[in-house]
């Protein structure tokens, strides 16, 4: 049986063209494993879709940041009774709004100092320190700030795009993404990846053009250190319900982790942290992808 695999992405959000680049690469391997591929843009084709989802055996999306990340996309097709790949709808609300996540394992995991703020407030920490919307990817709206001045101008014009900040301390360490996946229920972290960016952080442009970033997968870390990642990072991605594939960022500092944010909807493009981390476990992109499909559909 040729199973019809909807394969949904773009959207409205300021991440739509990675979007694009992500549903290239799964479309291409959904086509060499033999799935019947069905594309549609969710910005302007969800109507179509609408009109034959009860063809579609399951629904692959690829929708980074807003509807697609954030829940909107999940619970339409829960409505409607679709199968599709990746974490629920109320797990995928939860997990892209970082104050959120950041509040659900607080009191077991280590993460960064913050403070949340929808109006400007003077510095809560000493610089430098990081802004970030409370709700985005990759790494956009994100700046480290060295002084007031910067401060000031990043933070006024972030709430302005945003609505909601994190302010963080900055930890200058290691930066590490690590990327699990699920293969027949069972929870498997795959080699750890350190991010070596060639700016001062790993922000758009060192994400998403070539050469701007070196990684090392997988990371020189510790054994017991890494051991502990491993159980921990297993533990967050059981705990609040994540499901077929995830990545966690988090940065190293003194044989310490402290988790930045997760992400329940991976980039999937050639420069993707989870593709380089699961080609280090062994398996190729096509048989990424074969395992997502059929931890849907037997």
């Amino acid at each position: 049986m040729k199973y019809n695999i909807a394969l949904i992405y773009g959207g409205n959000s300021n991440e739509r063209e990675i979007s694009k680049l992500s549903a290239k690469n799964v479309e291409k391997a959904l086509k060499k494993l033999n799935y019947a591929v069905l594309k549609y843009d969710l910005k302007n084709e969800f109507d179509k879709f609408l009109a034959i989802y009860q063809k579609i055996d399951l629904v692959f999306n690829v929708v980074h940041g807003f509807e697609g990340e954030d829940g909107t996309l999940q619970k339409k097709l829960e409505e409607l009774n679709i199968k599709y790949v990746g974490s629920n709808s109320i797990v995928s609300k939860n997990t892209f709004d970082k104050l959120t996540f950041i509040k659900n394992i607080e009191d077991n995991f280590y993460v960064p100092k913050y403070y949340s703020t929808t109006k400007y407030i003077n510095p809560p920490f000493s610089f430098p320190l990081i802004i970030k919307p409370r709700k985005s990817g990759s790494s956009l709206g994100i700046h480290i700030c060295h002084n007031l001045d910067e401060y000031k101008k990043h933070l006024n014009e972030e709430l302005k795009t945003y609505g909601e900040i994190i302010i963080q301390e900055f930890i200058n360490g290691r930066e590490i993404s690590v990327s699990i996946i699920e293969i027949n229920k069972k929870i498997i972290v795959l080699p750890i990846l350190e991010i070596k960016p060639k700016k001062e952080f790993y922000d758009f442009e060192a994400k998403y053009t070539e050469g701007m970033t070196d990684f090392e997968v997988p990371a020189k870390i510790n054994k017991k250190l890494e051991n502990k990642i491993i159980m921990d990072f297993k533990k967050i991605f059981k705990t609040i319900g994540l499901k077929d594939f995830a990545r966690i960022d988090a940065i190293i500092k003194d044989n310490k982790y402290y988790i930045l944010e997760a992400n329940t909807i991976p980039g999937l493009t050639k420069l993707s942290d989870l593709p380089q981390s699961a080609k280090a476990y062994g398996l190729s992109f096509e048989r990424l992808i074969d395992i997502l499909i059929k931890n849907n559909l037997g």
